[in-house]
């Protein structure tokens, strides 16, 4: 079923269904297969696993990745399996939900395991987060960087450091698809200090002024300023800087609040959640497969970053909030597209 050019949804059992997708065709599959330690859930289903991961290999691109969600014995099985298929091990990040899954297991399970392997030998690429989204659960992690920005006054050689990087600076996040994740705080900032909303310029960037400067540099269009690794290994402040203008780098852990109160699946991931682990194996146009599709979020994910997508799902309820939720996140984003364009 095509929801739109770049999204189709299947519905059935994923290992009949993968072996309709051409060989070598497919850039990452990032899923969340059944773990199979749920008691009495119909989504904890068996599957042949051999002709899953087969099928997963003959598919994928020669540099193609493979994203894994897992727990327990069933997880081991599958990294083991993996690499008896010669995929290479890539990474391991550790989602922390930062609310406990159910407040009645005698351990408060707070992470889910995420494994990165490579068919071949591509590369993870290197992420940017906003400042603020990174390091948001970490208010100790900030008060550092404070107290880190503050000592630039009192230290000639830092200030100098600090300065040379800023004359340089252009503003961070001008992708929409990055700045549509900072919050509003007009209603905390109005009255209180400058340092409140010197806080704020940093989650939502600045205001349009009545004088339009524009940096006469060829970097005014990318996220990313030249800086010397030698100045950042000499001075703390600038990484600093360069952390809250450009982001922080992703992390292996990655914070991000389950969607606690509009679940519709058991096992629903944070749409932002899957932003961020396919910003790290896929480029824009690249396709992306999700066979145990689930309520979507991979496929909406895979909408808001520019990546085509093809999801497959066995589940009939489950298929039909998938199908629900991507047609409602294209017709949001149709809907940001006119008033951007209004705006224009």
């Amino acid at each position: 079923m095509k929801i739109n050019n770049k999204t189709e949804i299947l519905k059935g059992d994923c290992t009949l269904l993968l072996q309709n997708i051409p060989s070598e065709s497919v850039d990452a599959i990032i899923t969340d297969p059944p773990y199979l330690y749920l008691k009495n859930q119909k989504l904890d289903i068996p599957f042949n696993e051999e002709i899953f991961f087969n099928e997963a290999k003959r598919v994928l691109k020669k540099s193609g990745f493979i994203v894994m969600f897992g727990r327990g014995t069933a997880f081991y099985r599958w990294n083991t399996r993996l690499a008896d298929l010669g995929f290479i091990f890539k990474e391991e990040i550790i989602w922390d939900k930062v609310m406990t899954t159910s407040p009645l297991l005698s351990l408060n399970r707070i992470h889910e395991t995420i494994s990165i392997y490579c068919k071949g030998r591509g590369k993870i690429n290197k992420c940017r987060v906003p400042y603020l989204e990174m390091k948001g659960h970490n208010i100790d992690s900030i008060k550092a960087d404070v107290k880190r920005l503050m000592s630039v006054f009192s230290n000639e050689k830092s200030f100098e450091a600090v300065n040379n990087y800023l004359s340089k600076a252009c503003p961070a996040y001008n992708d929409p698809a990055t700045a549509k994740h900072f919050t509003s705080h007009t209603g905390i900032i109005n009255g209180c200090d400058r340092a409140v909303s010197v806080i704020d310029s940093i989650d939502r960037g600045l205001r349009e002024r009545s004088i339009i400067k524009t940096m006469g540099t060829p970097y005014t269009t990318k996220h990313d300023i030249p800086c010397t690794k030698k100045l950042l290994d000499i001075n703390r402040s600038v990484k600093v800087v360069r952390s809250m203008n450009l982001g922080c780098l992703e992390k292996s852990i990655i914070n991000q609040t389950r969607d606690h109160y509009t679940m519709q699946h058991p096992t629903q991931k944070p749409v932002r959640l899957m932003e961020r682990l396919m910003q790290l194996v896929t480029q824009e146009g690249d396709l992306v497969i999700d066979p145990f599709m689930g309520s979507g979020s991979t496929g909406i994910a895979a909408l808001n970053l520019n990546r085509r997508f093809i999801g497959m799902e066995l589940d009939d309820e489950y298929f039909s909030i998938a199908k629900s939720r991507l047609e409602n996140a294209i017709k949001e984003k149709q809907q940001d597209l006119f008033y951007q364009g209004k705006g224009a």
